[in-house]
Parts: C-alpha cells; structure tokens; sequence
C-alpha cells in the first residue's frame, strides 16, 4: 500500500515543488513570512506537517490553482441539446478526471454526451473563473489564511472548485504524501538556501505532446546561507 502510493505521487512532488519553487522567485514579498514559519517549523514529526505551516500550505494550493496538469488536451468539443448541436469547437485546456463515455448519457438538462467521447473536469479554466476565485488570474499566495492564522482550506483538501486531486468521492490517496514531501522540501530550502531565477522571464512548464511538464529549462541559481543561532539573533 505504501509502495503503492510512492508511486502514484512520483510525478506530483516535482511538479508541485518546482510550481511554488518558481512563485517564490517570482513573489519575492512573501519570502519572509515563508522562511519565518520554516524556521518555527523546524523538528516538526512528520505527520505534523498537513496540519502546521499554513502560510506555506497556502502558497502550495494557490501554486497548485494556477499551475494545474499535468494533462493538456486539444479536443474537438460538441454539446448538443435535444438533439439539436449547439457548439462544436476545438478547445485547448488543462483538464483532469477524463473519462470515456461507454454509452450515450442525456443528462437531466437535456445534454446529451455520445458514446465514444471523453468528458473530462476543465481543471485551468475552472481554478480561475472570477465567480469562484476574487481576483482568479491573479497570484495570492495566502489566499487559503485568515487573519488569525488559520486555514481557510488545506491543500489537501479536494472540492469541486478545486480539483487538483480528482473527484471529491475519489480524491487521490498519495495527496496527503504529496503535501507533506512538498512542504518538507520547500521548508528546507527556504532554511538553508538563497535561489533565483536565472533568467526571470523563464517559463515554469513545457508542454510535450499531451504532457505539461515542469520545464527543464528553468534553471534557479542557488547559494548556501550563513544561518546562525535564532536565540543570539
């Protein structure tokens, strides 16, 4: 069982850390509020960190809201209502959930779904839509805190506006894994680490075929930091 969730959130730890790797060198105004609560979060047991730093977990899930994937589809999309085609279009979008319709569907609206089609979640559209998210194109790395600290929501935490990780009945199990690896390697670098972009105007993701990926051209310059004793600061 353990196994098997290492396997299935091998692709999601890079892609997440490399996601909010690049917002903090693009967002250099939350850099010390973030390696304030890794420096308080130092010695934290393992399981405690889904439920500590919530700062950190924030940035995390808004990195995840604007940078979902991994999947970009180019499909031909066709709703037809009554029997009468109202729209037939190519999109491109980050989707999730995909599924093949194994027989025709009419939903209780009157939409009907042929066999053989794929429907999918258009995750990137969804996490941006202003009727959901205030501001949805826009990065708010604390956007999941409240003022007194706490969280709003978790990373973890699946929804239908948020679909990061799937369906809510089947959201992924590896996503409690995912979060904490993430955040324990984020923490560490913002301890240890100074990092920037080596070219600013760097893209975070690279598309391949069907695949958005991280983007192995995005290179961070790193140097070690001079880290003294918090209680002779």
């Amino acid at each position: 069982m353990a196994l098997g969730l290492v396997f299935a959130s091998a692709f999601q730890v890079p892609i997440l850390t490399q996601s909010s790797l690049y917002r903090i060198c693009t967002h250099p105004e939350y850099l010390d509020k973030l390696r304030e609560e890794a420096y308080e979060s130092q010695g934290l047991k393992f399981e405690n960190n889904n439920r500590e730093m919530p700062y950190l977990d924030s940035f995390v899930k808004e990195s995840a809201r604007l940078g979902p994937g991994p999947i970009r589809k180019c499909f031909q999309a066709k709703i037809i209502r009554i029997g009468v085609p109202l729209l037939s279009k190519a999109v491109e979008s980050i989707v999730s959930v995909p599924r093949k319709v194994m027989s025709r569907y009419t939903s209780p609206e009157g939409v009907i779904v042929p066999a053989g089609n794929w429907v999918a979640v258009p995750q990137l559209p969804l996490m941006r839509d202003p009727r959901i998210w205030p501001n949805g194109d826009a990065f708010d790395g604390f956007r999941f805190v409240q003022r007194d600290d706490q969280s709003i929501s978790r990373l973890t935490h699946p929804s239908l506006e948020f679909p990061f990780w799937g369906s809510i009945r089947h959201a992924c199990p590896a996503r409690f894994y995912v979060s904490t690896v993430v955040k324990m390697v984020l923490a560490h670098l913002l301890v240890a680490y100074e990092f920037k972009l080596e070219n600013p105007t760097a893209k975070p993701v690279y598309s391949f075929g069907k695949a958005r990926l991280p983007s192995p051209f995005m290179t961070l310059l790193v140097r070690k930091r001079v880290l003294l004793d918090r209680k002779r600061e």
